[in-house]
């Protein structure tokens, strides 16, 4: 699956600067105390005879995350159905090839399933184990992958919290939660009139958390004034009294979200609630297109911070995932009839870096391929990948996108833009 992408010239300047930045992070990482870097040699019961590699997850098919879930899901199943396509992951110390296998059940959402069914994986003898969607689950695998000394490769969970326990076996493929809204910060600075109030208003989860405690301070060193900041039950059916809070505190700008219900449901209070923002940023949920399907012409002006959107492909910088962002999209869509959004990007991305990470280590056994994972600094169609000591994403970069007229339009940086921001809201929308 091999094709050239047109880009302009100016995404490809851009590009070339993150991958000097990313350059840049290489050498300040490499050179930061390995404590998290596992030095026992954990055996794997795999040998000349094996027939497939077996890969074990959860991920929330149903309950409040289920929409997350299955996007995440369907870009891991794409992932191993091309794999397997072309006779699987190369294994030098096997001198073969082998089919992957993945092995999935639904964790409805619940911490506590995960924690009973990740031994259950462990104990059904997986090879590795990919991390289930959103930081509070990730955060409930991470302690049984630990204890078992296995790999935990991380989609879904960004929590900066999740790399900050001592674990050596878990590693992020997606940027820390602590650096998501800092982009959408930044592109406000820049419109006219700039805001100068914000409320924050998001769930009371690691990963929402994480995202703001980053986002606070560097708001107030570009001269923001916080009106409002408090956290919200991801359960409720309903946000109309805070909501109300924020409104007779007219703020400029409403900063918040957690996951995809929540998300929608916040946004269908303010409408009910006749609420008027300058600007709109949620995390996660105008990212999927079911966010514009169920919303309709409610969805419009609103921002997200996003891991990848569809009109950046960084493949030119690596050959390797053989894949760009337009096959991508192609293929989900016309296997699943939905457009991926970055979650479904970035369970793609760590299927291709399992594969990187056996391919160049040559081997199964869980303790080699999470140090060959540190030693990495790689690009696939989603962007960038290297980590530091402690399994934390520093090779990946955050975009922002926006629902303008019913199509979702990548907005900042400037020259990765499809659409310059439209701001501000106006208030008979």
């Amino acid at each position: 699956m091999s094709s050239k992408v047109t880009r302009t010239s100016s995404a490809i300047i851009v590009i070339v600067i993150i991958v000097i930045a990313a350059i840049g992070l290489g050498v300040y990482y490499s050179s930061r105390p390995t404590t998290n870097v596992p030095t026992a040699t954990v055996q794997t019961s795999i040998g000349p005879a094996a027939t497939v590699i077996k890969i074990g997850m959860t991920t929330p098919l149903s309950g409040s995350l289920a929409a997350d879930g299955q996007m995440s899901l369907n870009g891991l199943q794409l992932w191993a159905s091309n794999v397997n396509a072309t006779g699987g992951i190369y294994v030098q110390s096997l001198g073969k090839k082998l089919p992957v296998q993945l092995i999935y059940y639904d964790d409805q959402s619940n911490t506590a399933r995960v924690a009973a069914l990740y031994p259950q994986l462990v104990a059904s003898n997986v090879n590795f184990l990919i991390a289930p969607y959103s930081s509070p689950l990730t955060l409930a695998a991470a302690p049984i992958a630990e204890q078992h000394q296995m790999l935990l490769l991380s989609h879904g969970g960004s929590s900066d919290t999740i790399c900050q326990k001592g674990y050596k076996y878990i590693v992020q493929v997606l940027a820390p939660a602590s650096t998501y809204m800092i982009p959408v910060a930044d592109l406000l600075a820049t419109v006219t009139p700039k805001p100068s109030t914000i409320a924050f208003f998001y769930g009371n989860d690691p990963f929402s958390i994480s995202v703001f405690k980053g986002l606070s301070p560097y708001a107030t060193k570009l001269g923001y004034k916080i009106v409002y900041n408090q956290t919200y039950d991801e359960s409720a059916s309903d946000y109309t009294s805070q909501m109300t809070q924020i409104a007779a505190l007219k703020p400029d700008v409403l900063l918040g979200g957690a996951h995809f219900v929540d998300g929608e449901t916040i946004m269908k209070n303010i409408r009910s609630l006749g609420i008027n923002f300058k600007a709109i940023a949620l995390l996660v949920a105008p990212d999927d297109p079911r966010f514009k399907s169920d919303l309709g012409p409610v969805a419009n002006y609103v921002m997200v911070p996003a891991q990848w959107e569809s009109n950046l492909d960084f493949s030119k910088f690596s050959p390797f995932g053989n894949i760009t962002s337009t096959q991508f999209v192609s293929e989900f869509t016309s296997r699943f009839g939905i457009v991926p959004n970055y979650e479904a990007a970035e369970a793609y991305a760590t299927g291709l870096t399992l594969e990187k990470a056996v391919y160049d280590s040559g081997s199964l056994d869980n303790t080699v391929v999470r140090n060959q994972l540190g030693t990495e600094n790689f690009y696939t169609f989603y962007g960038g990948f290297k980590i530091d000591s402690t399994g934390l994403q520093v090779g990946h970069s955050m975009v922002v996108a926006q629902w303008q007229s019913g199509i979702k339009q990548t907005i900042w940086p400037g020259p990765v833009a499809t659409a310059p921001p439209l701001y501000p809201i106006p208030t008979s929308s």
